[in-house]
């Protein structure tokens, strides 16, 4: 047997062991879905935090609620549509028999602490501050009828008799809606495109920053629906379906009918979960769940209000209620003259802390310069406005040859894609709407002019909006490796194929696992030789167990492992004899930690390189991403240093996350501001 086969069968048997310490039912892994839960966990710790703005605590509990409703929209109906978790993800759980059981007191709990800090914490916050939530009962005569006018324009359906006895498959009921009992019968009134159109915070006629919640004014309203009727009850609801596309076209005109087809049947999806309020007597909530034939584990009885996803929009702007501005600057080189920059050496930009406008320059100047005959370029999701679809229009009216790869198949935002797509057509754009079976989420453009080419790669959608609130990092060459595997990777897109062979780039789905493992492997080969093995990634979640594996054998080699990992985490590090060298901490902070970077030590010649995919299966195995090396030798030298040394050593933002699953707040130190405040400093203006 050789050396390499009895290190296999060693550290197999190793593994073997070093399990003993955790029983089966624990486990190597974390469980995907309750380290999920944990994530926003730390987002309502976020929200807690007496560091935190009172603004942005509420924009903290918005986006928890929010989570947590994309939650119950896609992965809940996986489960109930029969999705089985393998044996080790009920690592945390014992005697759960399914992963709703796991879930379910978790997440109403999170849901809860979400409504009482609002109610009872926020609420007088506000109301120290001025600002007013006021039930519909505090208002004035005058304030009521001005209200209800709000409301007389719109126009209601009501459900009841029969249609309300088998109401799973309504295409009305989704989101709020309000449960009426009459002392004819009982009926149900969807009003959430009542919402979405009025804002769920109505404003108070001539009393400054004063609001009612809209369900409160319809539950006031409604009455007026039945003349003849006694009213006894008008209690919210809030229903979530399974809105999981589930699109298989092969190509532009098949997906865009997969889209519309696939939109009209959202709303006769199952419900995924019901929400009511605590006080509903128990018997209307079992009507309400029987009729919708929704299992009890998906019934949640909330505190109130409902729906605080709706907290994201809160109608009200303060400069000294929030985090404190900052001006982002312009990435160096990418001002004026920017081919003639990049050509000298390549250049970064590094949002929000540097300005967006890095890249739409980059693009403006594509579009109006004489000597560019091509571009080429990844689109995700771009948003509700879109620089940077003006500038490949311009380009197109320019006569360039311009094509976009527009992901459809954006979860959430087809529409939008789909919209964006049609506008891109229309000017003259040559749209490729992806590969079949393949989601392209990888992140760059091409440029061809006279004298070369030049590439942009980044870790970030080309969104102008979330640019300003996710941290990612994107990279400015004239590299002709790179260039040259962009002309053949936009090729391989064209052709619906994922067969091309690169220089520089590592491309998923092909190459991306065995790869990085390799790096991997090579960091333990060199500890092995010389102690110098080191490993830095800042990822979003890594739940892929190949990925893992590697990790876990690289530490029992003595390899020092850094992981910053933000959301999902199914490693379980600092366990001895497994994973005693790796450290794990999650950044959460006013910004969304989006950037993913990878660090290889390499005896001492580093390697480090930016990219679009997380470790997770998905990004590896089921779609085009791309790894992109860091090749300019200052630029490697601040993210080394600057970038990924504050991430990994942030004491002030980051959570630690323990062996046995729990994430330690981080430690405060005094004087310390964390490093998206130090970036702030340090990059922007």
């Amino acid at each position: 047997m050789s050396k390499k086969d009895k290190d296999k069968k060693k550290s197999k048997l190793y593994f073997k062991k070093s399990s003993d310490k955790f029983p089966k039912e624990s486990g190597r892994y974390f469980n995907r879905e309750l380290s999920w839960l944990k994530f926003n966990d730390r987002l309502f710790a976020e929200a807690v935090s007496d560091k935190t703005p009172l603004l942005e605590k509420i924009t903290f509990l918005g986006i928890v609620s929010d989570n947590i409703d994309e939650y119950f929209k896609v992965r809940i109906p996986a489960y109930q549509n029969g999705a089985t978790p393998s044996e080790d993800e009920f690592s945390e759980s014992v005697g759960s028999k399914t992963q709703i059981e796991m879930i379910y007191p978790r997440a109403i709990i999170l849901l809860h602490q979400v409504a009482v800090y609002f109610t009872n914490e926020i609420v007088p916050l506000l109301e120290n501050e001025g600002i007013h939530i006021l039930k519909f009962s505090d208002c004035t005569e005058d304030e009521k009828s001005n209200l209800f006018d709000e409301i007389k324009k719109e126009k209601f359906s009501i459900v009841r008799s029969d249609r309300f006895r088998n109401i799973n498959h309504d295409e009305y009921l989704q989101g709020f809606a309000l449960l009426v009992y009459t002392d004819k019968e009982r009926a149900v009134i969807p009003v959430q495109e009542i919402i979405d159109d009025k804002g769920r915070f109505l404003a108070v006629k001539d009393r400054e920053d004063s609001f009612v919640l809209i369900e409160d004014v319809l539950r006031k309203f409604v009455p007026s629906l039945f003349p003849d009727e006694t009213v006894y009850s008008v209690m919210p609801i809030r229903v979530t379906r399974d809105s999981d596309l589930d699109l298989k076209g092969d190509d532009a005109d098949d997906l865009v009918n997969a889209i519309i087809d696939a939109k009209a049947a959202l709303p006769k999806k199952y419900p995924s979960r019901l929400e009511v309020l605590r006080n509903m007597p128990f018997a209307h909530t079992a009507n309400l769940a029987e009729a919708m034939s929704l299992q009890h584990d998906l019934v949640f009885n909330i505190h109130s209000p409902l729906g605080l996803a709706d907290l994201k929009k809160f109608p009200v702007s303060r400069d000294e209620l929030k985090f404190e501005k900052f001006t982002p600057a312009i990435p160096e080189g990418l001002d004026k003259n920017i081919f003639e920059n990049i050509k000298k050496h390549d250049r970064f930009m590094f949002t929000p802390y540097q300005s967006f406008d890095g890249l739409v320059n980059f693009l403006n100047a594509a579009a109006d310069d004489d000597d560019v005959s091509e571009i080429q370029m990844t689109l995700y999701r771009l948003g509700a406005k879109s620089p940077v679809v003006e500038a490949l229009i311009r380009a197109a009216k320019n006569k360039k040859k311009v094509t976009a790869v527009v992901e459809l198949k954006a979860s959430f935002d087809e529409e939008r894609n789909f919209m964006w797509a049609q506008k891109l057509v229309d000017a003259g754009v040559d749209v490729i709407a992806g590969v079949a079976g393949l989601k392209v989420h990888a992140k760059c453009c091409l440029v061809t002019r006279k004298d070369g080419k030049y590439a942009t790669l980044s870790t970030g959608n080309y969104n102008a909006g979330t640019a300003k609130i996710y941290t990612d990092f994107s990279i400015f060459t004239a590299d002709k490796d790179i260039c040259d595997d962009l002309t053949d990777l936009f090729k391989m897109i064209s052709a619906g194929e994922t067969s091309a062979d690169f220089r520089k780039l590592i491309v998923s789905p092909k190459y991306m696992t065995d790869a990085v493992i390799s790096k991997i492997e090579r960091e333990a080969d060199i500890q092995k030789k010389s102690g110098n093995g080191h490993i830095i990634l800042k990822v979003n979640s890594i739940t892929d167990k190949r990925i893992i594996n590697a990790l876990y054998e690289a530490s029992s080699a003595g390899v020092k492992i850094e992981l910053a990992v933000r959301g999902i985490c199914m490693l379980r590090p600092q366990v001895a004899g497994l994973s005693e060298n790796i450290t794990v901490l999650s950044v959460v902070g006013r910004f969304l930690e989006h950037a993913r970077i990878f660090y290889f030590e390499n005896n001492g010649e580093p390697e480090i390189f930016i990219g679009s995919p997380d470790m997770m299966t998905r990004n590896l195995n089921k779609r085009i991403e791309i790894i992109c090396p860091i090749l300019d030798k200052d630029i490697k030298k601040i993210v080394a240093d600057e970038i990924l040394a504050e991430c990994i050593n942030d004491k002030f933002g980051g959570y630690v996350l323990t062996a046995g699953g729990i994430y330690l707040s981080p430690e405060g130190v005094e004087g310390d501001i964390g490093s998206q405040a130090k970036f702030v400093k340090e990059f922007g203006e």
